[in-house]
């Protein structure tokens, strides 16, 4: 047996090792949802799975598919397991937003590994020299996801406050980003078009400025004016104008108002507008992650961020679910090696002993193999 097989089954043992706890968290109405996994044996991307109930699925995922990633469907479905797409009778999809950390400055770099080459490039080659394509390891830092948790805490107010729904939560995806869903009734029967216009508010995307914020002149100058009271988001803009200290008081027609320049207001939209993956948000098949389950691409789990202060003080290894050591034999020289923002230096071929979720990353990006996880626990 291969080290790479022997690996694939030692990392099948941790996985399951995990889903043995019961760490998922059930989605309503499981037995409408479409489940959908990525298989570690084969790497298999299996859809049109149904569960009537959560005991078949740890069934299933215990014993036969080992998941890499695990899905159901945000949409409810007569016949969740029925193909094609039509044939599923749908009954309405929950509302999701993808807000992902790559996108920001200095969070988009990536490291390029060809690992039969053992080089590391900071460049993205077209093709390694011995052939096939480079692994890709994001630099991204942590510091970069808590700037996407920020985005997600301002997309929630603007869905709250804005738009009036009530349930609305966010989620760290396990990677970079984070998902907020919303779950009202009343959404579950719009159609991709509604949830498109829903996109461009929350965005300011396709944004009539002209019409939203008309400006009046002030002393051979263009100024948008505000009243004492304001909502939607011409109340954020005021806000944060206000917080900004560049909100000035005018008159206009015998009344006092509230300005800010065109350019002022170009830079305070970008502050209250949130960039999101418009795709995701009007896909009414959209797969969500199980809250609790693993993302493969780190190793992390899936969580609400019910306390957003309490999370904004985590780091990367508060949100593994195992603790010990693991011993893993690196298949390449790469000193430096980020795992957001921390660094470890891997020598191909030399043994070495990591922190869990240090060793699984660098695994499960294709660095190493695993050797010896003698000392692996699953956290409580």
């Amino acid at each position: 047996m291969s080290l790479r097989d022997q690996s694939s089954i030692v990392l099948r043992n941790i996985i399951r090792s995990y889903y043995k706890k019961r760490p998922l968290q059930p989605p309503p109405e499981i037995h409408k949802r479409e489940i959908a996994l990525e298989s570690l044996e084969d790497g298999a991307y299996l859809r049109h799975l149904s569960f009537a109930y959560m005991d078949r699925l740890y069934e299933y995922i215990l014993s036969k598919k080992t998941p890499l990633h695990l899905y159901y469907s945000s949409a409810l479905y007569e016949n969740p397991s029925a193909q094609p797409m039509e044939a599923k009778g749908w009954l309405g999809s929950e509302l999701i937003f993808d807000i992902d950390a790559d996108k920001y400055q200095g969070c988009g770099e990536s490291y390029y590994v060809c690992i039969k080459d053992n080089q590391v490039y900071d460049v993205k080659p077209d093709s390694c020299k011995s052939g096939g394509k480079p692994l890709e390891i994001p630099l991204l830092s942590w510091d970069c996801v808590r700037r996407a948790l920020e985005e997600a805490v301002k997309l929630k107010d603007i869905l709250t406050s804005d738009l009036g729904f009530k349930d609305v939560k966010i989620f760290f995806s396990g990677n970079r980003g984070f998902h907020v869903r919303v779950s009202d009734e009343s959404v579950l029967t719009l159609n991709s078009e509604e949830r498109r216009l829903i996109a461009d508010y929350v965005s300011c995307e396709n944004l009539d400025q002209e019409r939203v914020f008309p400006t009046y002149r002030f002393k051979r100058e263009e100024r948008v004016v505000f009243s004492n009271v304001e909502y939607g988001l011409r109340r954020r803009v005021k806000l944060e104008a206000e917080k900004a200290g560049i909100l000035r008081k005018d008159r206009l027609r015998n009344e006092e108002v509230f300005t800010i320049s065109v350019d002022e207001l170009s830079i305070m939209l970008q502050s209250v507008c949130v960039s999101i993956d418009k795709v995701v948000t009007m896909d009414l098949s959209r797969l969500s992650r199980f809250v609790g389950s693993l993302n493969c691409k780190s190793g992390l789990k899936i969580v609400e961020v019910s306390d957003v202060s309490k999370f904004m003080d985590f780091t990367y290894k508060d949100l593994s679910p195992f603790k010990g050591k693991i011993s893993v034999t690196p298949l390449v020289d790469f000193p430096g090696l980020p795992i957001y923002g921390n660094r470890i230096d891997l020598r191909k071929g030399v043994k070495m002993e990591l922190d869990a979720e240090d060793a699984l990353y660098v695994v499960l990006k294709g660095l190493a193999h695993l050797y010896n996880i003698k000392s692996l626990e699953v956290k409580a």
